[in-house]
């Protein structure tokens, strides 16, 4: 690469390098300690560098193509990190040619957007957007919703120097590349304790005290 970061028309540095003496494979974390970048975090320290080939804080994102799955056969339990039911992915998107719309359909449902990309900031410069997507079991416009949620996050292709000359290159991954967050929202019937059932049988003990 012709950079290690990128930079913005202030000439701050929005992609700011750690030192690391190596990339660590496993997070060794206190009891208590998850896994839980801020949304610039993760588009900064994360995506960013996975694109630009540095080094990551830490080596724990596995890298996956989300459309082959539907959301219960990804992986979310060997992410032993964050929040139970929860997992971060980086995926390359994939784009319909005809419509130059990326692909959100798996094998038995669709990925559907909930609104409008939200800006993230880091100080006063927008550095990436977060997209919210629902999963839908079925085909478009009549399939089921379902618990899982996504949150897309991708660079500001904006970021990149003009005068790179990796320009092109560049845009190309920031525009295909993104990091993933991916959960299961739980309902409240799934919390809801099941009540005992009642046996109509006296126990054992009742019995031995009654005779």
């Amino acid at each position: 690469m012709a950079f290690s970061y990128l930079q913005c028309s202030s000439s701050d540095l929005v992609v700011y390098q750690q030192d690391h003496d190596h990339d660590q494979d496993q997070l060794n974390l206190p009891i208590g300690y998850r896994f839980s970048p801020r949304n610039h975090e993760l588009v900064l320290n994360y995506l960013a560098n996975k694109i630009l080939g540095q080094k990551l804080p830490a080596n724990i994102i596995t890298t996956i193509d989300l459309y082959r799955y539907d959301p219960h056969q990804l992986p979310i339990s060997e992410f032993k990190y964050g929040k139970p039911n929860e997992a971060y992915f980086f995926n390359e998107r994939e784009y319909i040619q005809s419509k130059g719309l990326a692909k959100r359909r798996t094998k038995s449902g669709y990925w559907k957007a909930t609104g409008r990309d939200t800006q993230i900031f880091y100080g006063e410069t927008v550095v990436g957007f977060k997209k919210i997507l629902i999963f839908y079991w079925g085909k478009a416009p009549d399939g089921k919703r379902s618990p899982w949620i996504m949150h897309e996050f991708r660079v500001n292709p904006s970021l990149i120097p003009p005068n790179s000359s990796d320009y092109n290159t560049i845009t190309t991954k920031v525009e295909r590349h993104v990091v993933c967050k991916i959960h299961y929202k739980e309902s409240k019937e799934d919390n809801k304790p099941s009540k005992p059932k009642r046996s109509k049988k006296i126990p054992q003990i009742l019995e031995e005290t009654k005779n």
